[in-house]
């Protein structure tokens, strides 16, 4: 048993888990993992930068032509890993999270990576084009990008937990990010995509042993993702481990949909998994036999919460 099936059954029902838009279809879907050009082409650079002032959309595109394939690739797709590696980088540095604590702050970076090319190129080079985005404010440039990268999951990390008890309170730092607060954050993050996508976030308790409940989780999962937007999914245990484990432990990003290589059918979903900083490909059916360790889910075996887009976003073609 789980925590949120208990909290779930005091409720009396279900959130609605309406879709926040048509189904996608298989043309929707992205390509396999790994199958891009070796960079980014001017194209890509343009339309990733063109919600940024004109001035700065035309620095953002002059700094990536002189970056290396490899960090180019960081600034215009973030949530992908370079091909031959399932890790995700800014640089040198693997996207993991920075402490124990950290795995909700490295979701929410790696959100911002990819709402904003003046966050990913911040992270990469440590220049911003432009004025420098609200949520890098007090952070320096200088200490490489493991050092940016920690300095802004621990700047997510207060943003989240700030007033998150009753509206008023802080929530204590050591439990993690609580997933009304991680919402709040994503929301915020998603209003500044410069006009390419605009998502409000709702966080949403789970009940995986429901297999019609995570059935339209998956649905809306699936729309968002054909929309070019990630969607965190908390995960953890069951009481069969006892009850420190049946609460939310770990937070994982669903990044894209994953293709076969051979077929337009969808075979999966992209799952960034921040205490590795790996990309992980979960078989659909997964979410829905719920009880099973896995990698993706950072070791735990169930999904219990999620932040799903609570209105559509405009559609993004990269």
């Amino acid at each position: 048993m789980q925590l949120t099936s208990v909290l779930r059954a005091l409720r009396g029902g279900a959130v609605p888990l309406a879709l926040a838009g048509p189904r996608p279809s298989a043309d929707d879907a992205v390509g396999p993992v790994g199958a891009r050009p070796s960079r980014p082409c001017p194209d890509q650079v343009r339309e990733r930068a063109s919600g940024l002032p004109a001035a700065a959309a035309a620095d953002l595109v002059a700094r990536v032509d002189g970056l290396s394939d490899r960090e180019a690739w960081q600034v215009v797709d973030p949530l992908r890993p370079a091909p031959g590696t399932g890790v995700l980088r800014f640089g040198t540095a693997a996207a993991r999270q920075v402490d124990e604590t950290a795995c909700g702050a490295a979701v929410l970076a790696m959100i911002a990576a990819h709402a904003d090319p003046a966050v990913a190129l911040w992270l990469v080079t440590g220049d911003v084009p432009g004025r420098r985005p609200p949520v890098l404010e007090g952070l320096g440039s200088s200490t490489g990008p493991a050092g940016r990268l920690a300095g802004l999951q621990a700047a997510l990390h207060v943003r989240s937990t700030r007033r998150a008890v009753l509206g008023v309170l802080p929530w204590p730092t050591a439990l993690g990010t609580p997933p009304w607060g991680a919402a709040r954050v994503a929301s915020e993050l998603g209003a500044r995509a410069g006009g390419q996508r605009s998502t409000s976030y709702r966080s949403v308790m789970l009940d995986d042993t429901r297999p019609d409940e995570i059935g339209g989780m998956l649905a809306r999962v699936r729309c968002a993702l054909a929309q070019g937007v990630p969607v965190p999914l908390y995960t953890g245990g069951d009481t069969s481990d006892g009850w420190a484990a049946a609460v939310p432990r770990h937070v994982v990003l669903l990044t894209g949909l994953d293709t076969a290589a051979d077929t337009a059918e969808t075979a999966g979903l992209r799952v960034y998994e921040p205490s590795s900083g790996r990309e992980h490909v979960l078989a659909e059916h997964a979410l829905l036999d719920g009880g099973a360790p896995r990698a993706a889910y950072g070791g735990w075996s169930h999904v219990c919460w999620a932040l799903l887009p609570a209105q559509p976003a405009a559609r993004h073609e990269a």
